[in-house]
């Protein structure tokens, strides 16, 4: 296997093309109103664009032994994998299967591992820690919405949205925050580690769980 800079010098200006692209459209996706048409066609070249990105970043990242940036994968990987299913599934016009239903609890250990090491990293005075922590966080907390969600015997017309929005909205957050961990030192050397890993989770979560909670109340009024 190439070694660490070779593998970063060949795979990552790849990367960054496709996880830009990813950006833009998953911007467009979340901005365009949700159904047929301009949204999963935008939709898909956001999660298409991002398995490529993934793909390219992972030897970088694995033999980097960069733990931090491998959560951030397995964070987009999880909520892009969730986000994908329920677009396909529609709930109540395709039920989950098995396999949707177990996947909640194996990222749920996952992240919590992820968790432990992000307490043994503060208790060794990196102060990453705490990056770790918010993001195995947010994550289990996803886990816990996402299952009681997939295991329900009967579902709401439209329920279904409310949970992609949130799915596609995480992922498009861990892709933004690996893209400025990783080019904010470059740009902006004076600005803290910290604050570039944890800044879009700080702008972009009060939006997305507006536009989710907007999202449930709009159909809750359309039942009505």
């Amino acid at each position: 296997m190439p070694d660490y800079d070779t593998l970063r010098a060949i795979l990552i200006p790849i990367h960054a093309v496709f996880g830009i692209v990813a950006i833009v459209m998953g911007i467009v996706a979340l901005l365009l109103p949700k159904r047929g048409g301009a949204h999963p066609k935008a939709g898909r070249v956001f999660m298409v664009s991002m398995a490529v990105a993934l793909a390219l970043s992972t030897p970088v990242v694995v033999v980097g032994n960069n733990l931090f940036l491998l959560g951030i994968t397995l964070l987009v990987v999880y909520h892009a994998a969730v986000a994908y299913r329920l677009a396909r599934l529609q709930p109540p016009r395709r039920l989950p299967t098995p396999l949707d239903r177990a996947i909640h609890p194996l990222f749920g250990v996952v992240f919590l591992v992820y968790a432990g090491y992000g307490v043994l990293a503060l208790r060794s005075g990196n102060s990453m820690g705490v990056v770790v922590l918010v993001f195995a966080g947010i994550s289990l907390l996803s886990v816990a919405s996402f299952h009681r969600f997939m295991k329900r015997d009967t579902f709401e017309p439209g329920a279904w949205v409310g949970q992609h929005v949130r799915g596609v909205a995480a992922a498009f957050i861990a892709a933004l925050t690996a893209f400025t961990a990783i080019t904010g030192p470059r740009l902006a050397p004076a600005i803290p580690a910290v604050v570039l890993w944890l800044g879009p989770t700080a702008l972009f979560t009060p939006l997305f769980v507006y536009l989710g909670r907007k999202y449930d109340k709009r159909r809750r009024y359309a039942s009505d």
